[in-house]
């Protein structure tokens, strides 16, 4: 059978002594461990603030030669387009459209206007008004933009 509070002080035993022992040095030699840590944490200070300054003067260098592209580039274009205007806008549609009236006084047709105009249904059975005026709404929508 296994004894775990046996194994516990066979393998504590060991690391008590050796925790004594640094506690030991660390009395004796106490102010040289301080020395020590102080100057460990001085040299890690300083080597982080001189790693946040080349990131800082490299950061401010990239955005000045971007600046400067920037600048570049609005001085080509206030001087001379690359691209010419024509090539980017569609020129102006040629104005063929007639005016349009917004407003008409009512007009109304007396007979002998609308005779002019008027076919009888009725008399001629031969022709087919159904084409005839297919025929025609195609021909109005034909000539419509």
């Amino acid at each position: 059978m296994v004894h775990i509070p046996a194994i516990l002080e066979k393998l504590l035993t060991p690391l008590a002594s050796v925790v004594t022992t640094l506690n030991k040095v660390l009395e004796k030699y106490k102010k040289i461990v301080t020395l020590a840590f102080g100057t460990l944490a001085a040299i890690l200070c300083l080597l982080l603030v001189v790693l946040f300054s080349v990131n800082y003067n490299e950061k401010k260098i990239k955005m000045s030669k971007l600046s400067e592209t920037a600048r570049t580039s609005l001085q080509m274009i206030d001087h001379e387009p690359s691209i010419s205007i024509e090539d980017i806008f569609l020129p102006d549609e040629p104005d063929y459209l007639p005016e349009v009236i917004l407003e008409q006084e009512p007009h109304i047709w007396s007979a002998e206007e609308t005779r002019a105009y008027w076919t009888n249904p009725l008399e001629n059975e031969r022709i087919n008004w159904r084409d005839t005026i297919t025929q025609v709404v195609n021909d109005i929508m034909d000539t419509v933009p």
